[in-house]
């Protein structure tokens, strides 16, 4: 059978209007992935357009409506992203700077401080202290973080990126920082990435991680890793060393290991 939108020409060839079975799923596929972008629309409430198009037919006249919606979306994002990176080259070249960060180790960043007040509330607040009103009063000390560190954490405030060097190298740390700076996007960024290696290695390091910094999923996952490889973990001389220092959580693997053993 000859299909009349992928035989030779592309051409649409009445009235020998059949469709290969390909085409027809590929067309199918579309529709009902337009259907589904629609309903993340609406339910986001920022669609109003396609509110008064849901109880439109579904086909694939729809669809392609939608995919050039998208395609405008994505238009609408690029250009934002081109705006948004005069900020990064501000910072990277410390161009109008109005705060010094200064780490342990004497090195400094200058950044800006309606960057950092706007993506972390502590960091606001910090700024809104008496001390810190006017401009160039001093440096403020960060003391948790290396200066690497304090540079990954401020690149991910101006453009929402970490490179994965850095994440495999600072995660944790920067985990920590977010945590105690209150970003929560940089916290569920690091998650995602600590989850992916967690290993019976180094569960019980992740597991006092979770714990620290309140994540609860990667406490869930880490929880899960010590109950699949109990027997590795649970008796190493690390777990002696980890169950002195953290009494309650050694509990609550005891408790979680009773439950999954008794089922």
């Amino acid at each position: 059978m000859d299909c009349c939108l992928c035989t030779v020409g592309n051409s649409y060839r009445p009235p020998r209007n059949t469709v290969c079975m390909s085409c027809y799923e590929s067309a199918k596929f579309i529709i009902d992935l337009c259907r589904k972008w629609e309903q993340v629309w609406l339910d986001s409430g920022e669609e109003q357009e396609n509110s008064r198009q849901a109880q439109c037919p579904h086909g694939l006249q729809y669809a392609v409506k939608q995919m050039k919606h998208l395609q405008q979306m994505e238009e609408n994002s690029s250009e934002k992203l081109e705006f948004l990176e005069s900020l990064v080259e501000a910072f990277q070249n410390e161009l109008h700077s109005d705060v010094e960060l200064v780490t342990d180790d004497g090195l400094s960043i200058h950044a800006h401080r309606v960057v950092m007040a706007t993506k972390s509330p502590v960091f606001k607040a910090m700024f809104e202290a008496d001390e810190l009103k006017e401009v160039h009063t001093g440096p403020v000390h960060i003391h948790e973080l290396t200066h690497d560190q304090l540079r990954y954490l401020l690149q991910f405030l101006y453009c929402a990126e970490i490179p994965i060097e850095a994440m495999r190298e600072h995660a944790h740390a920067l985990l920590i920082a977010a945590d105690k700076y209150d970003i929560p996007v940089l916290s569920k960024v690091c998650e995602a990435f600590i989850s992916n290696c967690v290993e019976p290695s180094n569960v019980l390091m992740v597991l006092e991680l979770a714990t620290l910094t309140h994540a609860t999923s990667l406490k869930e996952m880490a929880i899960n890793v010590i109950l699949e490889s109990y027997e590795e973990v649970v008796f190493s001389k690390e777990y002696e060393d980890f169950a002195m220092k953290n009494a309650l959580l050694a509990v609550e693997i005891t408790k979680a290991l009773v439950r999954e053993l008794s089922k």
